[in-house]
């Protein structure tokens, strides 16, 4: 698999513009009653989803490392990798819409976009070719049970 950013670059990279979308166009920010507190749920959640899919991987003894798919040496299907092929990004994603709710601009939504479509675009889709080398039949099972992020 050619990597050529790694994902939590691209994480930040999402962030940065995010925050930019704030900064640049103060006149769209938006207020709402509970926004604190749904974004703190979503920024949880999101850390939470994160971490149960390293955590999974670590039980599993396989490795985490994004830039090295094919030194898989198991196929990850219980715990969050029942709901979610893609724990670890869907949980980043989440952390980001936490962001952009808590500072209101729609404008920010931009970032959440970008991320998504890198990560399916170059990490995502290059990782599901590797696992598919390596574990055949079971990932492409696995692929019809569980949806890519949700």
């Amino acid at each position: 698999m050619q990597l050529k950013i790694p994902p939590v670059v691209i994480f930040f990279l999402s962030l940065g513009i995010t925050f930019a979308a704030y900064y640049l166009f103060p006149a769209l920010i938006y207020k709402f009653e509970y926004q604190t507190l749904i974004s703190r749920i979503f920024l949880s959640l999101g850390v939470l989803i994160a971490f149960s899919g390293i955590i999974s991987f670590r039980l599993k003894g396989t490795t985490v490392d994004p830039t090295k798919p094919d030194k898989a040496s198991s196929l990850v299907t219980v715990g969050i990798y029942k709901y979610t092929r893609n724990p670890m990004y869907l949980g980043m994603g989440l952390v980001l819409l936490g962001g952009i709710i808590r500072i209101g601009s729609p404008l920010a939504f931009s970032g959440l976009i970008f991320f998504v479509w890198y990560i399916t675009t170059f990490q995502i889709k290059p990782e599901e070719q590797a696992l598919l080398k390596i574990f055949e039949k079971d990932y492409d099972d696995y692929c019809e049970r569980v949806r890519r992020w949700l």
